[in-house]
């Protein structure tokens, strides 16, 4: 069996940020009776979240939780202004993983709805990233688009600007602007999609059509990833979507020569790794 790999598999920089970030906290903190929180997965890798969860790390839903003189991580995909100011009022010291990128299409979406535009969020309705995006829209004048019946939905208004979830594709971004073109005069478009997103995208696409067989590697509640899957999917019918070696099945690769590997944002090395060699197995 031949394994091509993507050279673009495995952490982001945002990713890598956000835990290295989290990792220093917990080392210093270790030996201290400080509590350390979240809200929700620090990253869309539930192995990962499963590891610092056992250095400490506490994943909260409800800010209620929060204990004063703790410590609270803002996790990778960012996080509402308003649900900060109820942080801070708890005491705690406010650690900020947010992504870079993440914070560029904050600060767009802010500054579209400061300039009278109707802001326009492309991405998942129910995504951290894009609820903390959409708490930044400054006059509550905003939708999130998910496809092209949202897009259809939109009134026709004098100026209309777009932000995207930064994991998004650009064909996403593509096709709802051209819905959003009859929909205005005024289309103002800021394409978030990081630079490292595309890039995984443009290699998934390439590797696609090069193997018999796709194995998309990363959490099953990661956006990037699952775009990704989906990807794939258009080219290459045989794709699968797995979290880790386990879930591999030797009948997907028999009389198959070629098989293509790309791990998603949050995909920590060593799980792809494991998977290269459980095929090499087979």
């Amino acid at each position: 069996m031949e394994i091509k790999k993507s050279r673009y598999s495995g952490y982001c920089f945002g990713v890598k940020r956000a835990l290295n970030l989290t990792e220093k906290i917990l080392q210093e903190n270790r030996s201290k009776n400080v509590k350390i929180y979240t809200l929700g997965s620090i990253i869309h890798n539930s192995g990962v979240t499963r590891g610092l969860a056992g250095k400490g790390l506490i994943s909260i839903r409800d800010l209620g939780e929060i204990e004063p003189n703790s410590i609270f991580i803002i996790r990778s995909h960012g996080m509402s202004p308003r649900l900060i100011k109820k942080i801070k009022a708890k005491d705690a010291v406010i650690i900020d993983a947010t992504c870079p990128f993440v914070k560029k299409a904050q600060a767009r979406a802010e500054n579209l709805s400061k300039n009278g535009y109707f802001v326009v969020i492309i991405g998942n309705k129910n995504h951290p990233e894009v609820i903390g995006i959409k708490d930044h829209v400054m006059n509550g004048e905003y939708t999130v688009v998910e496809n092209e019946i949202d897009a259809d939905n939109i009134k026709s208004m004098e100026k209309i600007g777009i932000v995207v979830q930064t994991t998004q594709t650009i064909d996403k971004l593509k096709l709802i602007k051209n819905k959003l073109l009859e929909k205005t005069r005024k289309l103002l478009i800021y394409n978030t999609i990081c630079s490292t997103t595309k890039k995984r995208q443009d290699s998934t696409r390439k590797l696609s059509k090069s193997v018999d067989i796709m194995i998309v590697v990363g959490g099953k509640n990661s956006a990037n990833t699952t775009h990704l899957k989906e990807m794939s999917e258009k080219y290459n019918k045989l794709t699968y979507h797995i979290e880790n070696y386990r879930e591999l099945k030797p009948e997907w690769f028999k009389n198959k020569t070629k098989a293509g590997i790309i791990g998603g944002a949050s995909t920590p090395e060593r799980d792809i790794i494991g998977v290269i060699e459980e095929i090499e197995k087979i």
